[in-house]
């Protein structure tokens, strides 16, 4: 074991972390808390930003709304596009070096890349930039550097897809499981998480730390590991205290299932089950839902009414927590656009509506995403995204989504609400969840995993002359 200040770094026999890897990072959070009173001096006079109730509200006192784009640029091509290819659009050669999916685009051997983007992103009329890939061995300073000086804050992801992952299992398995060739599933997530907090909460300009992001996506098993995410978002609120850190609040990304299960999530996600510390400090959901440019009523009228956003004020208007879209912009139907020019596409009609229609509860909305990638959902195209395309492609649905953002303005005369947590649903509605969505082995919500702590090493034995 090592240990440092009040943190002890357990490895069961599977980690395949090396002991001198994670020497290193912790090197590289030393030398990085270091330079914190520079770093803070940087950022925006808006920051940090807090939660006041069910709002969010900047460092003076005015209500913030997340202006959010998805950052996660692969450097990928067309060759690697998921959907229908036009014959005519030739997969190009990347200027950069491919990334997989788990790489960091933020770590400060990226500038090269981000030292473009990020302005780019900031001429949207944006102030948030969501990541999803962070490497805590890595020094992430240039990235929160440039964004403080655009006037971006960073919403940073807890859990990571190579090591440190909440794993889609029943819970207490999410926290406890030994995986093969891999170690204990509770103590690497805490490892990695804790790094990432400790390197990023100096910063005035972290908005939120992601504590899971869509853990049902891919595998229903993750419908069962819901008590992992309130055990994790425990754990980590326990750690900011036991640090002294700023509370950077923890938000949790859900994908949207639509109907009562999104409720439920909120609601057991947002209740206090076992402490104060369990409970997540803003709710975000990754919304598709909004595919037209307009809802009709049976008259023929545009009526928000008819609109899927309806069934979303009804469901969290009085959520007692800040709620955000974490990721929208459906790029299908009327929204649909094709290589080689992307024309079109999607105009984001739906940001006035979040503004005049919900914005008495709605903070915020991230949208997705900045580089055109395999699922074509991108603001721009990357250099070497096509044959022949050298320089950055700038699309149609970013100039429409500039527009949207620069201007609708979130009303200042909005007062937040104190509203009571919501009741922890039963364990029989968390049930009924998890077998309607074919779960193979049913967790109990109702109790949380405990805290995972290495066992001690035995001291090694002296042999006596």
């Amino acid at each position: 074991q090592v240990q440092l200040g009040n943190f002890v770094w357990g490895f069961s026999k599977c980690h395949t972390i090396r002991f001198s890897a994670m020497i290193a990072a912790i090197l590289t959070t030393l030398t990085i808390l270091g330079a914190s009173a520079a770093n803070r001096s940087l950022s925006s006079a808006a920051y940090p930003v807090k939660v006041k109730d069910n709002l969010l509200y900047d460092a003076q006192g005015r209500r913030f709304f997340a202006k959010g784009v998805a950052y996660n640029p692969r450097n990928g091509n067309y060759g690697q596009v998921l959907g229908r290819r036009d014959p005519a659009c030739v997969p190009g050669t990347p200027k950069f070096p491919p990334l997989q999916y788990y790489q960091d685009p933020a770590s400060d051997d990226m500038e090269d890349q981000f030292k473009t983007y990020l302005p780019l992103i900031a001429e949207l009329g944006a102030n948030v930039v969501r990541l999803y890939n962070i490497d805590p061995e890595k020094s992430h300073d240039k990235f929160m550097r440039q964004a403080a000086s655009l006037g971006l804050s960073v919403m940073v992801p807890l859990t990571r897809g190579d090591w440190g992952f909440l794993p889609a299992l029943p819970s207490p398995k999410c926290y406890y499981e030994d995986l093969p060739d891999y170690g204990h599933a509770g103590l690497n997530l805490l490892t990695s998480s804790k790094l990432i907090v400790d390197q990023f909460s100096q910063y005035d300009n972290t908005f939120m730390f992601v504590v899971a992001n869509e853990i049902d996506h891919l595998e229903k098993e993750g419908f069962a590991a819901y008590p992992c995410v309130k055990a994790l978002t425990r754990d980590i609120h326990r750690y900011q205290k036991e640090k002294g850190y700023r509370k950077v609040p923890l938000i949790y990304s859900n994908k949207d299932q639509g109907g009562r299960d999104r409720l439920n999530i909120a609601k057991y996600l947002t209740c206090e089950l076992e402490s104060p510390d369990d409970v997540v400090d803003a709710f975000g959901l990754n919304a598709y839902s909004w595919c037209d440019p307009e809802y009709l009523s049976p008259q023929g009228v545009a009526d928000f009414k008819y609109s899927p956003y309806e069934n979303v004020v009804k469901e969290f208007a009085d959520l007692p927590k800040p709620f955000l879209f974490t990721e929208f912009g459906c790029n299908t139907g009327a929204f649909e656009t094709h290589c080689p020019d992307y024309k079109g596409g999607r105009s984001w009609v739906q940001v006035g509506a979040m503004f005049d229609k919900m914005g008495d509860f709605v903070s915020g909305a991230v949208a997705f995403e900045f580089s055109m990638e395999n699922n074509e959902y991108g603001l721009v195209i990357t250099p070497g995204f096509l044959q022949g395309q050298n320089s950055l492609k700038i699309t149609d649905n970013y100039y429409a989504l500039k527009k949207q953002f620069t201007e609708h303005e979130v009303d200042q005369a909005t007062a937040a609400k104190q509203l009571p947590l919501p009741q922890c649903i039963s364990k029989g509605t968390a049930d009924e969840l998890q077998r309607r969505n074919r779960v193979k082995e049913i967790s109990d919500w109702s109790k949380l995993p405990p805290t995972p702590i290495e066992p001690p090493t035995e001291p090694e034995k002296t042999l006596l002359p």
